[in-house]
């Protein structure tokens, strides 16, 4: 049996996305403003998928959607325009970042560094969490920027952002939210957050790689970070839409703000059966208070056992599944999570994520608690990482 449990990084595309894809791959279709059926045709599905979107995230209709690759573009487009509009211009000199962002905006960050911003870092609490208050510690009528995303990729920790965002407001600072792991898991409202930037990408949201946005709120700015265009987005974004990746991202924002109601919770009842397995496992500690995370994610530690052994056993099994230690790049670009919580130092190699999606079924959720149990036998069982762990299973 295959189970896929890595579902924080990229998700499967969901066959109603690829079926209204589907078309723009096997018939020609116009370009947006062209006059005849074929661009008619083309405006409609795009002005539908648009409308999704804005729905999805409960946008207003002054706020503008720009459309981009992936989350990665919009954190560029947004922090280089702060960056030429404010850094550079001498009217402001700093950014606040949470430590725990997301990779390219943590790149973002250091690379404004090299080029003399002062960054903040806001330290994350030991459940993995931004307080709001930290933030009154750093914000100054010098700060350009505050980006803090709505929700840990790692740990699913939900960060509260609402309060976050009602800070900036007293000191009138842009503040920038990236939802790509909230959205199909937690309600995402613009009209309660009040964000003056959102960005989200479509990888987590059952949709293809290579299709994001960035909501603008009325009244906010900014530089294209590639010029040109002829529409009013598009004049925030030059260079031609991915309009096949559009129209399938508006279906799974629909397809998504649905799933809010009864797959949500058929989801979080499986993510459930699965934390209450390993809690009843000897040596086994879970990480991040339940009430605090999306519901989808477990993050795990296992005594005795290293990380890099676990997910080999259970790809063995055909389970794929994550680490909050092991790092795809092979190296740390953020403050590593397992610090953070503050872990038993043996216990700092030994984590693992499950990150279940709406498809997810008991049977796939009954075959992993079983490979786990089955791999921490054999691991433990010559494991020479804690000996406590032996003695305990």
């Amino acid at each position: 049996m295959k189970v896929y449990l890595d579902n924080n990084r990229i998700t499967p595309v969901d066959p109603q996305v690829r079926e209204v894809m589907d078309p723009f791959f096997r018939e020609p279709y116009g370009d947006l403003p062209a006059l005849h059926d074929f661009g008619a045709a083309t405006r409609k599905a795009y002005n539908e998928a648009v409308e999704k979107c804005y729905a999805g995230l409960h946008a207003s209709d002054k706020d503008t959607l720009l459309f981009t690759s992936g989350a990665a573009e919009a954190h560029s487009t947004l922090f280089m325009s702060t960056y030429t509009r404010f850094i550079l211009t001498g009217r402001k000199n700093n950014i606040i970042v949470s430590e725990r962002e997301p990779l390219p905006i943590l790149e973002l960050a250091r690379f404004l560094e090299e080029q003399g911003c002062r960054v903040n870092y806001l330290p994350a609490n030991s459940d993995g969490i931004i307080d709001p208050e930290t933030l009154t510690d750093y914000i100054t009528p010098r700060t350009a920027l505050v980006s803090v995303s709505m929700v840990d990729g790692e740990s699913g920790a939900i960060n509260p952002v609402e309060e976050i965002a009602e800070i900036c407001r007293r000191y009138e600072v842009p503040f920038h939210t990236d939802a790509s792991q909230a959205l199909g898991r937690i309600p995402v409202d613009l009209q309660r957050l009040e964000a003056d930037y959102l960005s989200f990408s479509s990888e987590t949201l059952h949709a293809p790689v290579g299709t994001g946005g960035l909501f603008l709120k009325e009244g906010t700015e900014l530089l294209p970070l590639i010029p040109g265009g002829r529409m009013k987005a598009e004049a925030l974004r030059g260079g031609p839409l991915n309009l096949p990746g559009i129209i399938g991202l508006g279906k799974a924002m629909e397809i998504a703000s649905d799933a809010l109601g009864f797959e949500v919770e058929d989801m979080r009842d499986l993510r459930d059966k699965l934390e209450e397995a390993l809690r009843a496992l000897p040596g086994v500690e879970i990480l991040v208070p339940w009430a605090l995370r999306t519901p989808n994610t477990v993050l795990a530690a296992f005594r005795g056992v290293e990380s890099e052994a676990m997910l080999y056993e259970l790809n063995r099994e055909g389970i794929a599944a994550y680490s909050a230690t092991v790092h795809p790049f092979g190296e740390w670009r953020q403050r590593p999570l397992t610090d953070i919580l503050g872990l038993d130092p043996v216990l700092r190699h030994s984590t693992v994520g499950f990150a279940l999606n709406r498809n997810t079924t008991e049977e796939e959720i009954d075959h992993t608690i079983e490979a786990i149990k089955k791999a921490l036998e054999y691991l433990r069982s010559f494991s020479t990482l804690d000996e406590d762990a032996k003695e305990q299973a």
